[in-house]
């Protein structure tokens, strides 16, 4: 079974959620025998095609149909929210012999490959690792401020491919990250198949510390409060200064690439502004496999994802396996595996208050919080997650 996982960007360099969860989903593919191919834009990359663990990645040249489009724009657009025409992609996808197409983009790369997906006659299914029914207004009004005031020609294109529908609408199946999702898309796709589809980790055997501390110049005698996630509005992270203003023995460490440098400029001025610059470091990133990454999970006093919308929260699960107390926000995909008090400490949504008083909470539920955080992280692996994935495809296929 050749199946083409089609993707907006992929890029090692600076992974995120979606380019995680498809990497862990081929590779168990490849073990399983079938045989995945990664197709995306080269955006955060370069044109060409490489083989890495002996699976195929293709990355081919794209724009966004609008003008002006000048290279910071277009930089934002690669980080977040961009909505490319790539027609060498689709030529491969039209020329290529695979049995299925797996979407895990949405857009204008979505409504493409539906149709041709439709005019091979095999079938499509499309993952929304994005949460397309749940970003708040606000959130959505940011990722499309870079195409302010600018002149769309995507639109004529779109008309010419009768590419104007919503993708979700042409697949096979979607695959939801969260019950709250699964409730959406069903009643704005009646009829059409939703399941849920959760995401998974691999169990990873954390190294010691070492000089973990001493090379970021941290602390040793302060409680290290560690977020691993993307440095981005979506994310939060400038709430979890609250703790440190009323916690002496408290320093933040972020870990994680820039999605939005003015949000990053941001939060380092308001650290500044309340004199907290020395007890926040932000290291801008860290391969996911890194070993300075995993000695951070090794040092740190608690995880915290503060996060105002989270489609699911594979960075929850990880700090759960690493027996790291989580602190969270109680928002999205979030709230179908944690438990306020038996593996995570939950707080209200961009509430400082609630935030604080899930902080105060922490010591004395420690070891509680590890011991269930842990048996929850067990129940999430991609190799059964995976073969559940495969019987949806051969259902399919049949």
């Amino acid at each position: 079974m050749k199946i083409a996982h089609i993707v907006r960007r992929f890029s090692f360099d600076e992974r995120g959620g979606t380019e995680s969860v498809v990497w862990h989903v081929v590779r168990q593919q490849k073990a399983q025998g079938l045989t995945p191919v990664i197709l995306c834009t080269a955006a955060l990359d370069k044109v060409g095609t490489e083989v890495v663990e002996g699976i195929t990645i293709k990355r081919f040249p794209y724009f966004y149909p609008y003008f002006p489009m000048p290279q910071k724009d277009k930089f934002t657009l690669d980080k977040k929210g961009g909505n490319p025409l790539t027609p060498a992609l689709m030529r491969e996808l039209k020329n290529g012999a695979f049995d299925l197409f797996h979407l895990h983009a949405g857009g204008r790369i979505a409504n493409y490959a539906m149709r041709i997906a439709r005019k091979k006659g095999i079938p499509a299914v499309m993952s929304l690792h994005g949460g397309s029914c749940a970003i708040p207004e606000q959130e959505m009004a940011l990722m499309l401020k870079p195409l302010k005031n600018k002149f769309s020609y995507g639109g004529i294109i779109d008309r010419l491919f009768r590419t104007r529908k919503a993708p979700e609408s042409s697949a096979d199946i979607l695959l939801a990250l969260s019950k709250e999702e699964v409730e959406k898309l069903q009643k704005r796709y009646p009829g059409k198949r939703v399941e849920l589809f959760p995401n998974g980790i691999l169990h990873r055997e954390l190294p010691e510390p070492g000089t973990f501390l001493q090379k970021f110049n941290l602390p040793e005698n302060k409680k290290i409060i560690l977020c691993i996630s993307r440095i981005d509005y979506q994310k939060n992270q400038k709430i979890a200064l609250e703790i440190l203003k009323k916690h002496e023995d408290a320093h933040l460490l972020l870990i994680g690439p820039v999605t939005s440098q003015w949000y990053l400029d941001e939060l380092l001025a308001e650290a500044k502004s309340a004199a907290l610059e020395e007890r926040m470091t932000v290291i801008p990133g860290l391969a996911p496999d890194s070993v300075e990454l995993l000695q951070s999970l090794k040092t740190a006093y608690c995880f915290i994802l503060p996060s105002r919308h989270e489609p699911f929260g594979i960075a929850a699960l990880e700090a759960l396996d690493a027996e790291l107390p989580l602190i969270a926000s109680k928002v999205g995909g979030l709230k179908d595996f944690l438990v306020d008090g038996e593996n995570a400490l939950l707080f209200e949504d961009n509430d400082v208050e609630s935030l604080l008083s899930a902080y105060g909470r922490l010591a004395p539920l420690r070891e509680k919080l590890i011991a269930g955080g842990k048996a929850t992280a067990a129940e999430y692996n991609w190799q059964s997650i995976a073969e559940k994935l495969t019987n949806i495809y051969r259902e399919l296929l049949k």
